[in-house]
């Protein structure tokens, strides 16, 4: 590991123009012909159950469903299979460097897009994840396929949090009563896509 300049930022001054570069190194990412294996899924499909804390349980049910079905044939890229904000250096109001490229690999794009928005859900909020989705559409000029925005959500299950509040520092107060109640909202919005 080489060290880099830069620090994690986790409360930006002009958050529109923080994600706009979030979503900008994305597309980049994804355009680099870069030759990587193939990109192995963190989702145990045996693991997943409606959480007993869910105020809406046919939303998981519904998700599960999708994940029977196989996941859609559609061009791979390089990606960096745990892009988000704790991988993201800044400096000067700039995003300068992504760091963290252990699990970088070849897959479908929407692994990076769901994980991310994932992230953004349990950190902050379901419109902020909406927002990088359509930011990252309009800049890609591609869809994110519901499977794999619906996959990386399901990561989620069966607990996260526990070590965010480490991550995030002083940087951030973690919100961790509203947690489950934003990724649903994300969730659901997942499931309305075609």
């Amino acid at each position: 590991m080489t060290y880099l300049d830069g620090h994690v930022e986790l409360t930006p001054r002009d958050p529109d123009d923080w994600l706009h570069q979030i979503a900008s190194m994305l597309v980049r990412i994804h355009h680099a012909e870069i030759e990587a294996p193939a990109a192995q899924s963190w989702l145990d499909r045996g693991k997943l159950i409606v959480p007993e804390w869910s105020k809406r349980p046919d939303l998981w049910r519904e998700a599960f469903a999708v994940m029977d079905e196989s996941p859609p044939v559609s061009a791979s890229c390089f990606i960096h299979h745990d892009y988000q904000q704790f991988n993201l250096l800044w400096r000067d109001e700039r995003l300068t460097s992504v760091v963290d490229w252990v699990w970088g690999s070849t897959g479908n794009p929407g692994i990076d897009v769901a994980h991310i928005r994932l992230n953004f859900s349990v950190l902050y909020s379901s419109e902020l994840a909406a927002q990088l989705l359509d930011l990252y559409e309009s800049m890609s000029g591609r869809a994110v396929e519901r499977w794999w925005d619906v996959a990386g959500l399901l990561i989620y299950l069966p607990g996260w949090g526990g070590f965010l509040q480490q991550q995030a520092g002083r940087r951030l107060k973690v919100d961790f009563e509203g947690m489950h109640e934003r990724v649903e909202a994300t969730l659901y919005s997942a499931l309305g896509r075609n």
